[in-house]
């Protein structure tokens, strides 16, 4: 399964790199073991201000299962501050957000996990999650993986992004019209 991310395009002063999601995963010809995660997450069907918050903490104790028992690379013991500024490794960025702001990678979740069979969640046809009281995402464990958002990109890389995930360029302009420059 192939996962299309999008690259940053800002204006940065000195070496600061432009960040892509692809850059906290070894390239596949680095010879390199690397894995990276995928979650799906609900509370289902309750009051929705109790049960968004206990969707994102949820796909929180996930992160901290993965990055201490199923991953094992942090023995961190953070307090509830540290916890809240995510001061740990790692990162779980979500489609939709800043740092992969196209939706329909959604449906590689769905399929990856079976998200329908195992979950009460199912995808709206604009890619909304339902329960509404849902997360669904990413699990990075690289070092220096951090949170960013891609902000505006060029035509050329939504040409490119069109090509890499086989569809047309007028899907993709619509996939990433908040995105385009």
């Amino acid at each position: 399964m192939t996962l299309n991310q999008l690259r940053q395009q800002l204006d940065k002063k000195g070496n600061t790199p432009n960040f892509c999601l692809s850059d906290f995963i070894a390239p596949k010809d680095s010879g390199i073991q690397d894995y990276m995660g995928a979650f799906a997450v609900t509370t289902g069907i309750n009051i929705k201000a109790v049960a968004d918050r206990f969707a994102e903490a949820f796909a929180e104790m996930m992160h901290y299962k993965f990055r201490t028992e199923l991953w094992g690379y942090s023995d961190e013991d953070f307090s509830n501050e540290e916890l809240i500024k995510e001061d740990y490794r790692g990162i779980r960025p979500a489609p939709g957000y800043p740092a992969c702001p196209e939706h329909s990678e959604k449906e590689k979740l769905w399929e990856l996990l079976d998200v329908e069979k195992n979950t009460s969640m199912t995808l709206t046809s604009s890619y909304a999650m339902l329960p509404t009281a849902s997360v669904s995402g990413w699990y990075f464990a690289h070092p220096e993986s951090r949170y960013f958002g891609v902000a505006k990109i060029n035509q050329q890389q939504v040409e490119n992004y069109a090509s890499r995930k086989g569809i047309s360029v007028e899907q993709a302009e619509r996939l990433l019209s908040p995105n385009l420059d």
